[in-house]
């Protein structure tokens, strides 16, 4: 008897270990890195939450950090071989992490079912594209907006702007509003930093901010940088847009002079309307970029807010794709996430979310749906030294506001350092 005994306590004992070891086994702990604000570490963690709830063998790791910095940590990680298996990225570093194989193909993934495509427009994911194959997952569309305040529109007896309205349209709105009101027009549209305005401009030309090469300027004629800034100084020197010194300060969505009514006008990413209508206190309102006449394409373009990529360094890269899945695709989660990240790529999320949007978010969703009537498709990723290119974009920006150099002459440094700097 006590040898059967010992004999059933021997294999419950066993069982128990067998269950705990597959148990123990079945444990995955993702390491995943963003971005953000507060309100978005939140909401992400949230999202977490909900995803752990339904995957109880899969765990996420949480690694979050502001906007300054991000990349540095990412490039660090990656020189000591310890990537997190999930990282947020965006458009401009994309091709940089494609070509030093830092993160991996994901078709295998889509094609499995693990990623789930079936309620994402096609032409949403082509952003995600690198030498044919799938590296970043969208997590929602963004364009870059003129953001302005319709009720100083109406004070300054101006009509709101409508696609289609030209340069001399806007210049002449803007010398309105200095009329008016007797405040600045705009604060940033080619402000230093901003790089959107001449690019927009490049691209309604034809040509390109960066060569397909990635090895220079992607425009020949120095005239289209030229009568691009002379705008700018034009109006600098009759006071309607604000002196270098005001544009240095002026460098956050909290600290906008549209914050505190000293401009009608201000140029950010369209999900920022958010934040810089809850920082106004007020109702705001988008624009689309001015056209040209005869202009050979559009300027304007969607851009995806920011990818989902899986690193090489992930050893759970299934596990991985299953989070990837329920962060585009759960309605749930995209209620939690709302807006923060851009418009929402699955049929199903936008319209869970549209019938309790604020005001804010209504006016993003409906000014990214007609962008996207009135934009050509995106320029590839930038190449790896572009933000060199644009501090000295910058730098060169400043000597012509502070009359150090002439548009002229400027044109002249900038190709000249920037193709060194591309060259390289």
């Amino acid at each position: 008897m006590r040898r059967n005994c010992l004999v059933v306590m021997l294999v419950v004992a066993l069982l128990v270990s067998l269950t705990v070891t597959a148990f123990t086994a079945e444990q995955v702990t993702l390491r995943f890195a963003w971005w953000g604000s507060q309100s978005r570490h939140d909401k992400t963690l949230k999202v977490i939450e909900l995803f752990e709830k339904e995957y109880p063998n899969i765990k996420i790791k949480p690694e979050y950090t502001g906007w300054d910095g991000y990349f540095d940590k990412m490039a660090a990680q990656a020189a000591g071989g310890n990537l997190p298996d999930l990282m947020q990225h965006d458009y401009k570093f994309i091709k940089q992490y494609v070509d030093n194989n830092l993160i991996i193909p994901l078709d295998q993934y889509v094609a499995a079912g693990k990623i789930d495509f079936r309620d994402i427009p096609a032409s949403v994911m082509t952003s995600g594209y690198l030498n044919g194959k799938l590296y970043g997952i969208n997590l929602g569309n963004n364009t870059y907006a003129i953001i302005y305040d319709p009720e100083m529109f109406a004070q300054a007896g101006i009509a709101e702007p409508k696609p289609g309205w030209t340069w001399d349209d806007y210049m002449a709105a803007c010398r309105q509003i200095k009329n008016k009101l007797g405040i600045y027009a705009d604060t940033n549209i080619a402000n230093s930093g901003r790089y959107a305005g001449f690019e927009h401009y490049l691209r309604q030309h034809g040509f390109k901010f960066f060569g397909d090469s990635g090895k220079s300027l992607g425009y020949t004629d120095d005239k289209l940088f030229v009568n691009f800034y002379k705008m700018d100084l034009a109006l600098v020197k009759e006071k309607v847009f604000s002196t270098a010194e005001i544009r240095i300060e002026n460098h956050t969505v909290e600290n906008d002079l549209m914050v505190t009514k000293k401009t009608a006008m201000a140029t950010y990413w369209s999900n920022q309307i958010i934040a810089i209508s809850k920082a106004a206190d007020r109702p705001l309102k988008m624009a689309l970029y001015p056209t040209i006449k005869g202009q050979v394409k559009e300027g304007q373009y969607l851009k995806p807010s920011m990818f989902l990529s899986i690193t090489k360094h992930s050893k759970h890269p299934e596990e991985a794709a299953q989070f990837i899945s329920f962060f585009i695709n759960s309605v749930e989660a995209g209620k939690v996430l709302g807006t923060d990240r851009g418009v929402p790529v699955a049929n199903k999320v936008r319209d869970a979310l549209k019938a309790n949007l604020s005001v804010a978010e209504t006016e993003m969703f409906n000014f990214v749906e007609l962008a996207a009537k009135y934009s050509s498709a995106i320029d590839p990723p930038y190449p790896a030294s572009f933000q060199e290119v644009f501090d000295l974009l910058t730098d060169i920006h400043y000597k012509m506001l502070y009359e150090v150099l002439t548009p002229e002459a400027a044109a002249k440094e900038f190709r000249t350092k920037a193709n060194a700097i591309l060259a390289r």
